[in-house]
């Protein structure tokens, strides 16, 4: 990467494009399309460098439009192609030589931040290098400019530059659901287009464009943090520095949390409305018996602290509190020293059809998860939520609360285990409970009701005697506060 003499342009190799690819990967926490069809993307296109340019720096003249593809993830790994974002970009802004034009992306992804690059590097247009959102998000309103800019203008065309939509808006629509659902129904009026398609929309000026990032409208930096994300892991110190990386995107308000270190067990996924996916993980620690649950489609993401026990001989995972909850972020970095550098990837690799779960199985992950106050606006929530929802649904599942930003979930965590006995790996003596804080007590009950300050005082495991077929609740005790939410197991009798 290297800037122009002084001047504003920054130009990215197209080494710095594929460290977007694998940095995007990682911070679209299972969205943004997969990983491995945006390389493919990159190095089918010829494009060999793009001229990156920040909403601030650009002309007033500037013609600037969004681009992107719109696809489900089955689809595009079995079509990999972007020529419709770009004949439908082409169509909107009509770029070429001597006219000063860019190109945005709605947000980080692999697949949602590499066409627009590419876009850029084929048609002589900047990449602005600011995007609405700094990674996947599960629908198009949720990152379009809040819901606070007019569009003006959609244009949908297919690989063969033949129009499929092309439709202007009164100055007054900024609800970009309308834009959703004109995409998805002319997506749903042409099967020929086998679930892939291509669309440029939000025509602006420079000038709109700068007065629009001054109203805080976009995040600043976005593909300068993804490529160095990526960047990072290449180096042999890449897992700290990723983390401090994100701390300090983050700010001093807020912190990165590791959650989780351990191997996949198995992934189930079932094709309904979306990809629903669930996936569970056992821990590094071979005489632990925590583990994770991970419910997914593609970036509606919820994760859960789980308990393996054995039910009639059966290794069976318990779930027994969220982790993180979406929109919050959910990500997983490959940490495994036989791998010999950092690795991202989405939800997909968990299946046979996308990927190599035995792969998993063998090489180390780390669940990562950090917060996303921008996102945490009441109409966004609500979406993730739905979506998270009909997830879980898909697996018999229900999750009855509320959101709960990642900070409280973390801060507050009573970690709970069956710790196994060396030697003896199929046994364990008892429950134990570990709090965060030096000098809070646990209490805890065994009979479904809430801890009280009546109620036991953890001193020592728990023996299994005493939790067969019950619920135990366990609760932080410091003072006249309580810090963080009741953890509660459910067990089985057998």
């Amino acid at each position: 990467m290297s800037e122009s003499g002084t001047g504003p342009i920054v130009d990215y190799s197209q080494d710095d494009l594929y460290d977007f690819i694998e940095g995007a990967t990682f911070l679209a926490t299972g969205g943004g399309g997969p990983k491995d069809v945006a390389r493919d993307f990159l190095k089918n296109s010829g494009v060999t460098s793009v001229n990156t340019l920040s909403s601030p720096k650009v002309p007033d003249q500037m013609s600037i439009a969004c681009a992107a593809e719109v696809f489900a993830p089955s689809a595009i790994e079995a079509k990999k192609d972007y020529t419709a974002a770009l004949k439908s970009y082409e169509g909107l802004v009509s770029p070429g030589p001597g006219k000063l034009t860019g190109v945005m992306a709605g947000e980080v992804g692999a697949i949602n931040g590499i066409v627009p690059a590419i876009v850029a590097g084929l048609t002589d247009s900047f990449l602005i290098s600011d995007t609405q959102t700094d990674r996947a998000v599960s629908e198009m309103d949720m990152g379009l400019f809040q819901n606070r800019v007019p569009y003006y203008y959609l244009n949908m065309l297919d690989d063969d530059g033949k129009a499929l939509l092309q439709k202007s808006y009164p100055a007054s629509d900024r609800d970009a659901m309308i834009v959703e659902k004109d995409v998805a129904n002319t997506m749903k009026a042409h099967p020929e287009l086998e679930g892939v398609g291509g669309f440029a929309t939000y025509p602006m000026t420079g000038r709109d464009l700068k007065g629009y990032y001054s109203q805080g409208l976009l995040q600043p930096h976005t593909f300068d943090f993804a490529r160095y994300i990526g960047a990072c892991m290449k180096e042999p110190g890449f897992e700290p520095l990723i983390f401090n990386a994100v701390k300090e995107w983050l700010g001093s308000g807020y912190t990165p949390y590791r959650m989780f270190k351990g191997y996949l067990a198995n992934a189930r996924q079932v094709a309904k409305n979306q990809d629903y996916g669930m996936a569970d993980f056992i821990s590094s620690d071979p005489l632990s018996s925590m583990g994770a649950r991970i419910y997914y489609s593609n970036e509606n993401m919820i994760a859960y602290y789980t308990l393996w026990v054995l039910v009639r001989t059966v290794p069976t995972p318990i779930e027994i509190s969220p982790m993180a909850i979406g929109p919050d972020a959910i990500c997983y970095l490959l940490t495994s020293a036989r791998y010999g550098n950092g690795y991202s990837f989405t939800n997909e690799a968990f299946t046979e059809d996308y990927g190599n779960p035995d792969f998993f199985k063998t090489h180390e992950i780390e669940i990562l998860g950090f917060p996303e106050p921008t996102l945490r606006r009441t109409n966004l929530i609500a979406n993730f939520k739905r979506e998270i929802t009909a997830t879980m649904g898909a697996f018999g599942k229900t999750y009855p609360g509320s959101y709960i930003p990642i900070e409280q979930l973390q801060e507050g965590r009573i970690e709970v285990d069956l710790p196994k006995i060396p030697g003896r790996e199929n046994q364990v003596s008892g429950m134990t409970l570990k709090g965060p804080y030096p000098g809070a007590v646990i209490r805890y009950t065994v009979d479904n009701n809430e801890p009280d300050t009546d109620s036991p005082i953890y001193e020592a495991p728990v023996p299994l005697k005493e939790l067969a077929g019950s619920t135990v609740k366990a609760r932080l005790f410091h003072g006249g506060s309580l810090p963080g939410p009741t953890t509660h197991i459910v067990l089985p009798k057998e």
